[in-house]
């Protein structure tokens, strides 16, 4: 048993919201956590419902900190939506915003069995990744085909440059709520340039699609996992915050590979490249300060995250360095943070 999360907790839980299961039991609980923002325990389910053994394998996974139970609910429901118009995600059973029972927020899904598709992209020589950024490819652009209305109907904007004004204020806003004006110079730049961006129109964002967050079942099929950041937004976000994150922690060859990839699978010619892999680059700078400086949970990433960010410095540095090759701008203020820590 996970001295980690509480057995009898999960079973008071079950209980209450299903009220018809007799007998119910939790085994075989495994600590599966391994990235910046959740926590996740998979579990065995046993009960019986109208008199019918049942038998899960199951996985709870722990919203932290700061809009905790706004990522469990968007998860929840986006991964619902998603599952329903056909695309590959795990199906999802129960909801629990409240923190009531587990101390946080918590949603839980199907326990999907295979492999996770880093492991296919870390084992393969560089000249041997055409099959899997193929494969990748296209279940991000299937996902950028999805209709966002059938995900997000109450989205607020439904334009790519409606999307840009939004997301410039509610970055300003945050800036100023959390003390960062030393950002404001990138904020500026993304400002100025907005207006010279090509329209696209809105899609379903992941948020941090990569092939850590895609698992490959035993029969082939995969299911992508991961969506507390989902939202509507201009796909070209979406992809260039990936390229950027491969640029930063391999290098910008395998970034290029990733973006021709997805034009291949997708039938797009890229444009505003540079705009969008700023964008990304904004939001891991700052991502990463709050964390630093003001704490994981604040950022609403697991407590661990921080020790995860000191051991992986490399990639904030180059990432600093494609913010200056795009615009010129170089923080001071960031590079004496890395040398801090």
């Amino acid at each position: 048993m996970n001295p980690k999360i509480s057995v009898a907790a999960l079973l008071d839980y079950y209980q209450g919201a299903h009220p018809s299961w007799e007998g119910v039991s939790v085994t075989d609980v495994e600590d599966m956590t391994s990235g910046w923002e959740t926590e996740l325990y998979g579990f065995t389910m046993e009960y019986e419902e109208g008199g019918a053994p049942r038998r899960r394998k199951m996985v709870v996974r722990l919203h932290s900190g700061r809009g905790g139970a706004e990522k469990a609910e968007r998860e929840f429901t986006v991964m619902g939506g998603l599952g329903a118009v056909g695309y590959p995600v795990p199906e999802v059973y129960d909801l629990e915003p409240t923190g009531e029972y587990l101390g946080k927020p918590f949603l839980v899904l199907e326990w999907v069995p295979g492999r996770n598709m880093l492991d296919d992209f870390l084992r393969a020589p560089r000249e041997s990744l055409g099959p899997h950024i193929a494969t990748a490819s296209r279940l991000f652009a299937d996902l950028h085909r999805v209709d966002s209305e059938e995900i997000f109907p109450d989205a607020p904007y439904g334009t790519t440059h409606e999307y840009l004004e939004a997301k410039i204020q509610k970055d300003r806003e945050e800036m100023e709520d959390r003390g960062l004006g030393w950002f404001v110079p990138i904020l500026d730049w993304l400002d100025e340039h907005r207006g010279g961006v090509s329209e696209e129109g809105v899609s379903v964002l992941h948020r941090d699609f990569h092939p850590g967050n895609i698992m490959v079942r035993p029969d082939g099929s995969h299911a992508v996992i991961d969506w507390g950041a989902s939202r509507p937004g201009d796909y070209r976000e979406d992809l260039l915050w990936t390229v950027l994150l491969a640029s930063a922690f391999w290098d910008r060859a395998f970034g290029e590979a990733l973006l021709q990839g997805y034009e291949a699978a997708s039938g797009r010619k890229l444009r505003d490249v540079g705009y969008w892999e700023v964008t990304g680059i904004l939001r891991r700078m700052m991502d990463v300060t709050v964390s630093l400086t003001a704490g994981a949970e604040e950022a609403g990433m697991r407590a661990g995250a921080v020790e995860q960010m000191k051991e992986s410095l490399g990639h904030l540095h180059s990432v600093h360095g494609f913010l200056e090759e795009r615009t010129g701008i170089r923080l001071p203020e960031f590079d004496e943070l890395l040398r801090r820590v």
